[in-house]
């Protein structure tokens, strides 16, 4: 059925069958809709999932353009390193001495991966990414321009003489089919290693900072920033510049709302919004009751002048 659609056409995909009409006067040359909705006046295609047929029709529509497999004569590969079969490394990339490559990985032009990194077949290094030494890289994984994956972690002392650095010789492990988003940080671990699990995405601009550990199928908004050691459960999501604090732990199934500041463990599923961040619906009934204060306090101005008003009737 997909030859109905063509690559110039409109496509849109609708969930709620009331919104049918809407496809219908659109420029599409065909809908993809639930069983619950028919169409009369276009072709359509049904599905269970019309969102997620919409996806696998775009990638139909807008095939990957792919780097030319083999080591490009301006890329420069370090001593005793691994290049596995179908790999693609651009101009001007470095792959440092001991690394190891995996079968199709794409390393984009410009890309830096450092001495003994690991990084697992079918993986795309996008270009301007810096890979730390000895940090490990699953399958499947996507790290998008200008990330920065190993860098050091924030460790100083402080002293009469200043500040002194805590030198960071952990790692940092990401797992199976994890997405980084462009200007991303991810920060080695002191002594062990910061971990991002299986499965979990992550916008552009996110700090996570030395030693935490994400769980898996995570979905991480833009800017959001999770400070040293924290632990974050699997299936956890956070909306746009949530920030968690230092050593923080945090349940699986979790939803923060964007902007909320976590300063205690949530140990309990569900959502959580405001600073600090709070059970969703407490929240909305605190907001409420804050918006009530300037009401209350008129009331409490006139009883308490009305008991200065009976105090003053007393003496008399």
């Amino acid at each position: 059925m997909l030859i109905l659609l063509s690559p110039t056409c409109y496509l849109r995909a609708k969930i709620e069958p009331h919104l049918l009409p809407q496809g219908e006067d659109s420029g599409a040359s065909a809908l993809i809709v639930p069983p619950n909705a028919r169409s009369t006046r276009k072709p359509i295609i049904i599905t269970e999932d019309p969102r997620l047929a919409f996806s696998r029709v775009l990638e139909l529509f807008a095939p990957e353009r792919r780097l030319p497999e083999g080591i490009h004569p301006r890329a420069l590969v370090g001593k005793h390193a691994s290049i596995g079969e179908g790999a693609a490394i651009g101009a001007g990339a470095v792959v440092s001495d001991n690394a190891v490559i995996g079968e199709d990985v794409i390393i984009h032009p410009l890309a830096y991966i450092g001495y003994e990194v690991s990084i697992g077949s079918d993986s795309e290094i996008h270009p301007h990414v810096y890979i730390g030494d000895r940090v490990s890289i699953g399958r499947g994984v996507i790290i998008h321009g200008g990330a920065v994956v190993g860098g050091d972690g924030f460790g100083y002392l402080q002293t009469p003489q200043g500040h002194q650095k805590i030198p960071q010789i952990g790692t940092v492990i990401i797992e199976d089919d994890v997405e980084i988003g462009a200007n991303c940080t991810v920060d080695r671990a002191t002594v062990a290693a910061t971990r991002i699990g299986r499965g979990t995405k992550i916008d552009d601009q996110v700090h996570v900072a030395h030693n935490v550990v994400i769980g898996e199928n995570g979905l991480l908004c833009g800017q959001v920033g999770i400070a040293g050691s924290a632990r974050i459960g699997n299936n956890v999501m956070m909306g746009g510049q949530v920030g968690i604090n230092d050593h923080i732990k945090i349940c699986d199934n979790a939803v923060i709302g964007g902007g909320a500041k976590v300063y205690g463990d949530i140990t309990e599923p569900g959502v959580y919004s405001g600073t600090p961040a709070r059970p969703h619906q407490e929240r909305l009934r605190t907001v409420a009751l804050q918006h009530r204060l300037p009401d209350l306090l008129d009331r409490i101005k006139q009883l308490e002048a009305r008991l200065a008003e009976l105090e003053d009737s007393g003496h008399r």
